[in-house]
């Protein structure tokens, strides 16, 4: 059911690989196709921080999604700490915020807890989740999706709760008390963008062998619009008015 308008920021904290960049919408964009049909009362605007942009006053939108990054929580970037500190607002004012694989990792090291390289390596292709959806303990659901990281999230402040992981990724997804939910993997990457990854990446950066696992996995299907409908009820149920 459609609400009220809802005005969402995405901010952009990585940039596509160059040679697929001409392919592909940027991330900002990737996200609001992926969230859009399930979420069609809301506006998306994109601000790019990897590009130099300044994020704007806490209160101008109603929420806020963090992209993923090719960078780590431990690089030193100059616009870092004031996405912490924006993170740190925004929770305090309890604007709803959702942020995926460089996201979940950047919200985690703002909230209080640790993002690092892991020793395990890659993740890559299609991994299976096990997710609580819904607010209640204990009622989990197995879920196939996309991830493509190598950072974890390895460490949560007190109040935090684990709704989503693996063996490979124990911290795959998190609530947190202050209208915030992250996630390790990426809903809003399609097949042929992975592939395209893969192909880029491949033997380079990832090893060979995972590369070939991750190809074979993808002939799983990805349930990328049960994570679409799951952060659209987010969202509305954290900027629902009164009744």
């Amino acid at each position: 059911m459609n609400g009220r308008p809802v005005n969402i920021a995405i901010f952009e904290l990585g940039e596509l690989p160059e040679e697929i960049s001409d392919k592909y919408p940027d991330y900002p964009e990737m996200i609001a196709q992926w969230l859009a049909p399930s979420m069609p009362e809301a506006r998306f605007t994109g601000i790019s921080l990897v590009r130099g942009e300044k994020a704007p006053p806490v209160d101008t939108y109603d929420g806020y999604i963090y992209s993923g990054s090719r960078y780590g929580v431990y690089d030193e970037l100059d616009w870092f700490d004031p996405l912490k500190f924006f993170i740190q607002s925004a929770a305090g004012a309890r604007i709803p915020q959702f942020g995926i694989c460089f996201g979940h990792q950047v919200i985690a090291e703002a909230m209080g807890g640790k993002a690092v390289k892991s020793d395990r390596g890659w993740g890559v292709g299609v991994h299976t989740y096990s997710m609580q959806l819904q607010k209640n303990r204990g009622n989990t659901k197995q879920i196939r999706i996309m991830v493509m990281h190598q950072d974890q999230v390895v460490e949560l402040p007190e109040k935090a709760q684990v709704i989503g992981g693996n063996k490979f990724c124990p911290i795959g997804a998190v609530r947190y008390p202050d209208s915030v939910l992250t996630v390790q993997f990426h809903p809003e990457f399609n097949m042929d963008y992975m592939f395209d990854l893969l192909d880029l990446r491949g033997g380079v950066t990832i090893p060979i062998e995972r590369t070939e696992a991750a190809r074979k996995s993808l002939s799983q299907t990805s349930e990328r619009s049960l994570i679409a409908d799951w952060a659209a009820d987010f969202f509305r149920e954290q900027t629902a008015g009164p009744a």
